[in-house]
């Protein structure tokens, strides 16, 4: 926890703009760390734009991680009646620059359905629509998106809502209400309870309990520098009433793996 003074300081400089240009220096320097040279047999984004979505320039670790949320969204859709190879509509939601669409896109279009991906940052969608099998658009920080309602079979969205205040996260939600089709499927990831006791700062933990949903870092809406934490209760109540909960799986203690909510859209 920052030191009373430093946390003022910090404060202004999120007031005052200036934190944007000191955070995206900070990914720069990121971005120039020496790697070791990895390839996994698919188009690899550049190391700045793996910054921006990860936090860390290492190919390694953006193909291994990327490939295990992959295999854990498709693992959760087939055991929930979606699987991604059945010739269904599928969108990613944050897609960022592939990170997970670069090992769930083939496979939903190689069953015959639709892939599309969808970020905040225009760059990222630049780079997935050049590279990356699948429809690429850029949506806005707040919905809502473009997308014809009831036209989506499957959604997921990977650490999303774990950097939006409550109010975007609680349209968010709605917006995944409005384009998934009655029945269709929604796996959403956020910091819990759990991943706050394990994870977390330590007013993380204090606040969600008191509050049910906190903004670490309250500047950049959208990016990694803020970082929203809330307990399986409050996201609960962030849900509209056409989603209903089919499981939530907390956060990992042994591993910084967010809770994942699979949700379904009522069909009446």
């Amino acid at each position: 926890m920052r030191t009373g003074w430093r946390k003022v300081a910090h404060r202004a400089l999120e007031l005052s703009g200036l934190i944007g240009p000191l955070h995206r220096a900070q990914e720069r320097r990121l971005a120039q760390a020496d790697v070791e040279a990895f390839d996994d047999g698919r188009p690899l984004p550049p190391a700045e734009l793996r910054v921006l979505v990860g936090g860390a320039a290492d190919p390694k670790w953006f193909s291994h991680r990327g490939r295990a949320d992959a295999e854990r969204f498709m693992d959760l859709a087939r055991r929930h009646g979606s699987p991604f190879e059945s010739g269904l509509s599928v969108w990613d939601l944050g897609c960022g620059c592939g990170r997970i669409a670069r090992w769930t896109a083939p496979v939903v279009l190689n069953g015959g359905g639709a892939f599309r991906g969808t970020d905040i940052n225009p760059r990222l969608v630049e780079w997935c629509a050049a590279h990356l099998p699948g429809s690429y658009r850029r949506n806005p920080l707040k919905p809502p998106s473009d997308l014809a309602p009831e036209s989506i079979e499957v959604i997921y969205a990977y650490s999303v809502l774990t950097h939006l205040r409550e109010g975007v996260a609680r349209a968010w939600l709605a917006e995944m209400a409005r384009v998934l089709k009655p029945g269709g499927l929604a796996m959403v990831t956020f910091h819990d309870d759990d991943y706050a006791r394990a994870w977390g700062p330590p007013e993380a933990q204090a606040q969600i309990a008191l509050d049910g949903y906190f903004v670490l870092n309250d500047a950049l809406e959208g990016s990694n520098y803020m970082s929203s934490w809330t307990t399986r209760q409050g996201f609960r109540a962030l849900l509209p009433a056409q989603l209903e909960v089919c499981e939530i799986r907390p956060g990992q203690l042994d591993a910084p793996v967010q809770a994942i909510a699979v949700l379904r859209r009522r069909t009446v």
